[in-house]
């Protein structure tokens, strides 16, 4: 049976290594092997959690899942995810990871809705705004969190709630500086910085990133890719900001640039530093609480999750549980 074919059924019941048992009631994302559902705990308190899957995992990617729940456990932050335990089913060859459940919509799907598919200037800071400050602590860490995969796409603005968060750490990592760094690709088309592509991350790859992720909030674009833009030749095919939206200022637009920059020595210093020339090249006010909230409110389904049709099976009898 293929990988992707191996997701559980909704109504499946699993329980973790304390006996606490939790029922699939659907999926909310999947890829080749690995998959996020929602779950309710079956107890009284009927808590709803996110229980992230990866199917049948090699060495590697069983280290990196041990090393998700270590970082994220320690981690303390409105804008971050809470993860409350990891386990493992030998059987099923599957590893998990349960963590807070974020009812919500994604910056992607929230800018495609909007618009021109773009975010006014006042609205992508107020967006922006607690993701930078979560990303300032993940950097602060001893040693530092590197995000790695910082696009619209992983940021939800939760139902009802005014401040988005940052998830999915599928692929960060500690920085440690001179460490080693296997050259394996990492990150997604057009918001992976150019060291994601052979070099080595650091603390400034999510600047990049964030960098990346305001060019599209503000100009309905997905920027050109780094790698296309290290190999196209001697003219960056990558368009200013200014470009797409006349009215954004030419500041606004170069801070952009620089945070996005192929050259190393252009870029800011730090995530404070690139915030602080935004901003100041912003000049405007944020969006209010309520407009953000207002943005997440919508016609939000019961669960938020995928169609009945990307479930393998539909299991009827939920006593049974692995």
């Amino acid at each position: 049976m293929l990988k992707e074919q191996m997701t559980l059924p909704r109504g499946f019941t699993i329980r973790d290594p304390a006996g606490t048992r939790y029922t699939i009631e659907g999926i909310l994302g999947k890829g080749g092997s690995s998959a996020v559902y929602r779950v309710k705990e079956r107890s009284g308190s009927g808590k709803v959690f996110a229980l992230k899957e990866v199917i049948d995992p090699d060495r590697r990617q069983r280290e990196h899942f041990i090393f998700e729940w270590e970082v994220l456990k320690r981690l303390n932050h409105p804008a971050l995810p809470k993860v409350f335990a990891v386990f493992e089913h030998q059987k099923l060859r599957r590893v998990y990871i349960l963590m807070s459940y974020v009812k919500g919509f994604d910056l992607e799907r929230l800018r495609s809705w909007q618009p021109n598919k773009r975010f006014s200037l006042s609205m992508a800071l107020a967006l922006m705004s607690p993701i930078v400050e979560a990303v300032g602590y993940l950097h602060r860490q001893d040693p530092p969190v590197v995000h790695r995969d910082i696009k619209p796409s992983n940021i939800i603005v939760p139902a009802g709630g005014n401040e988005a968060v940052l998830v999915d750490f599928s692929i960060a990592k500690e920085y440690v500086p001179n460490g080693t760094t296997t050259a394996v690709r990492h990150g997604s088309p057009g918001y992976a910085a150019p060291e994601q592509y052979g070099t080595g991350t650091t603390p400034l790859t999510d600047v990049y990133g964030l960098g990346a992720t305001l060019y599209t909030l503000l100009t309905g674009a997905i920027p050109t890719d780094a790698l296309t833009r290290l190999t196209e030749g001697k003219t960056d095919p990558l368009r200013p900001i200014k470009e797409f939206v006349p009215t954004i200022s030419t500041e606004v637009s170069a801070v952009i640039a620089r945070a996005m920059s192929l050259n190393r020595e252009e870029l800011f210093a730090s995530i404070e530093e690139f915030w602080q020339a935004f901003s100041e090249a912003a000049d405007e006010k944020q969006a209010s609480s309520a407009e953000v909230t207002q943005l997440g409110t919508g016609t939000l389904s019961e669960i938020e999750m995928r169609p009945l049709d990307d479930i393998t099976t539909i299991f009827e009898h939920k006593e049974n549980d692995i």
